[in-house]
C-alpha cells in the first residue's frame, strides 16, 4: 500500500539522517512527518538498469522524470517568454540563487511574494541552486586560473582588456566562514 511504501521511505530517512553530523534528535518531529503535497511516484522501473520513469508530486504542479528543465538564471526564460513555454510543457524552471541576489535580488523576490508570484508562473514549480558552486568558481575562477595564479584571481587584471570583474579578485570576491558566505557583486562591488 502507499502508506506502507511512505513508511518504509520515512524510516530509511531518520536513518540516514541519524548517520549524519547533526543528530537526528535536533531535527523537528514534524520534518519525518510525510507530506501529502510532495511525494514521488515511480511509474515504471527497467528490470535490467533500474532506471525509473516517475511523477513528483509538488504544491506548484507535477514533474515527470526523467524530464527537460528549462535555465531561467535570473527567473526569465531568454528564448520564449513563460506562457510559451508552460504551453508547449514546460514542467520545471530552474533560477540560480546567486544571480537572483545580484538581480533582481531577494529583497525584490520577497516583496513580490516569492518566485512564483514574482515570475507571473504561479501553477508551475521552480528549483533553485545553493550558490555553492560560485562559492569556488568566484574565489577561484576557471580551473587554468586557479592554477597559474595559485587561489589568487587574475583575470581582472589583464592588460588593455577590461573585465566585467575589474576590482573583484580572488581574495575579496567571497567570504566564506562556519556560518554563511558573503559574495561581492561582479556588477557593482
Amino acid at each position: 500500500s502507499a502508506q506502507k511504501k511512505m513508511t518504509t521511505v520515512t524510516n530509511a530517512l531518520r536513518r540516514k539522517l541519524s548517520s549524519l553530523s547533526t543528530p537526528a534528535a535536533d531535527f523537528p518531529s514534524w520534518a519525518y512527518e510525510p507530506k501529502s503535497y510532495f511525494r514521488f511516484e515511480i511509474i515504471h522501473q527497467s528490470k535490467k538498469s533500474l532506471a525509473r520513469v516517475g511523477r513528483i508530486h509538488t504544491p506548484h504542479g507535477t514533474i515527470d522524470t526523467p524530464g527537460f528543465v528549462a535555465v531561467a538564471t535570473n527567473a526569465a526564460l531568454k528564448a520564449v517568454d513563460f506562457p510559451k513555454a508552460d504551453n508547449a510543457g514546460q514542467q520545471l524552471c530552474f533560477a540560480n540563487t546567486y544571480h537572483l541576489m545580484l538581480q533582481p535580488g531577494s529583497d525584490i523576490i520577497r516583496e513580490a511574494g516569492g518566485i512564483h508570484k514574482f515570475t507571473g508562473r504561479n501553477d508551475r514549480p521552480f528549483i533553485t541552486d545553493s550558490g555553492g558552486f560560485q562559492v569556488f568558481s568566484l574565489k577561484h575562477g576557471s580551473v587554468k586560473e586557479s592554477l597559474e595564479s595559485r587561489g589568487e584571481l587574475k583575470r581582472s587584471t589583464v592588460k588593455n582588456k577590461p573585465h566585467w570583474r575589474s576590482g573583484i579578485t580572488g581574495t575579496n570576491a567571497v567570504k566564506v566562514t562556519e556560518d554563511h558566505v558573503v559574495f561581492k557583486s561582479y556588477r557593482d562591488g
